[in-house]
């Protein structure tokens, strides 16, 4: 089976309304802890959880690993597929794994299950009320260290380093702000995307610029929302990978870079000002974006320069996977089926059943196999 790097922000497109709808709960005090019981209530085993929707396929070795609402992680061996125990009916959207043991899935209300079983078994990690705590710390902390280096500048007379530090010494406070009002309202921040670098570094990108790191398999988390130029907190949908540089996607355009695993990130020029719900690495080592209305990018130079490929149907486009001639399946709303090189040709498809589709993988016998909104679903590969 062949399976896309990462590209499990997807599922914010079929899910607008679920995520709003979670974006949107009234305001409670952290008190009232059972508008929130989905965070620890395990996950209802479920006769018809292949039909349930479903955000995000993975590969774990020869398993196939898939997640969705109310908490559901279905594993997949000889074709078989079983319901997985898993100790939160949260809405998961992505998943991924480093290795064929070690994985990890996000979802809502800043919860964070991670595998190191090849997803047999699932543990908690994080919470919401916990990422709300970090946040408020992570804040504190750049507040203070931000002040101290606008003190300095003005000591040196570095006019033109106290603008920018000042900028983001606002922006800082804005969020400590925003941290602390969250204490009382709740974690509904959804996180919808997740990056497994090695067994150790995770990656974890969500609503609001929420950015977070762990270098210990999920045994801590760093919060890095103020390693990104994205002052206006834009969605981050997106997280993939290839030999040299980590990738980031997200709302308004947003692309960013990194060279060291997630530490730090450099923005990258952006050929469109959408949101881009994927990404995905090629095996010839080609960045593909895409996203809103069926605009899909292509980097052949590590996202240093993009042209563009045409769809046409102009559906959302949710995720990516290497065809094993050449090229990328791609899938997304309305059931459409794509297939594209570099060159700009393209071969479209629509599933029969018209769902909106989130992720794919392509199986041994030349199969597709995928989730969204109708769970999953089979179609024959496209003839490329």
């Amino acid at each position: 089976m062949i399976k896309a790097t990462a590209s499990a922000g997807a599922a914010l497109t079929l899910l607008a309304s679920a995520v709003a709808t979670a974006l949107s709960a009234p305001i409670a005090s952290a008190e009232e802890s059972s508008a929130y019981e989905v965070i620890t209530a395990p996950a209802v085993m479920a006769k018809e959880a292949q039909r349930a929707v479903l955000s995000d396929i993975a590969e774990a070795g020869e398993a196939d690993i898939a997640v969705g609402d109310y908490g559901i992680i279905l594993r997949r061996t000889e074709q078989q597929w079983q319901q997985m125990p898993v100790p939160t009916s949260v809405f998961l959207s992505s998943v991924s794994f480093a290795d064929a043991q070690h994985g990890w899935a996000v979802g809502h209300h800043g919860v964070i299950v991670g595998s190191s079983d090849g997803g047999q078994t699932w543990q908690r990690q994080l919470d919401g009320f916990t990422f709300i705590q970090l946040q408020q710390e992570y804040f504190a902390t750049r507040i203070a260290q931000l002040t101290d280096e606008i003190a300095a500048a003005e000591a040196d007379g570095a006019d033109e380093l106290i603008g920018d530090l000042e900028f983001a010494l606002e922006t800082a406070e804005f969020n400590l702000e925003n941290a602390q009002f969250a204490e009382e309202e709740g974690p509904t921040k959804p996180f919808l995307d997740v990056l497994a670098l090695t067994p150790e570094v995770v990656l974890v990108a969500g609503a609001y610029g929420s950015l977070l790191r762990s270098t210990d398999a999920g045994s801590s988390w760093q919060v890095l929302d103020g390693a990104l130029e994205n002052p206006d907190g834009y969605h981050l949908n997106s997280l993939t990978a290839d030999s040299d540089y980590t990738y980031l996607a997200g709302e308004s355009g947003l692309l960013f870079r990194s060279a060291d695993q997630g530490s730090t990130w450099e923005t990258l020029d952006s050929p469109y000002y959408g949101s881009f719900f994927g990404l995905h690495v090629d095996a010839e080592q080609r960045l593909w974006a895409f996203g809103l209305r069926g605009n899909i990018f292509v980097s052949e130079d590590q996202g240093e320069s993009f042209s563009q490929i045409s769809l046409q149907d102009p559906v959302n486009i949710n995720a990516a996977i290497d065809a094993p001639d050449g090229g990328v399946y791609l899938v997304g709303n309305a059931g459409v089926i794509a297939w594209a090189n570099a060159a700009g040709e393209v071969l479209e498809s629509t599933h029969s059943s018209g769902a909106a589709l989130t992720d794919v993988v392509l199986n041994d016998d030349g199969t597709l196999t995928m989730v969204g909104q109708r769970g999953l679903l089979t179609q024959p590969a496209l003839r490329n």
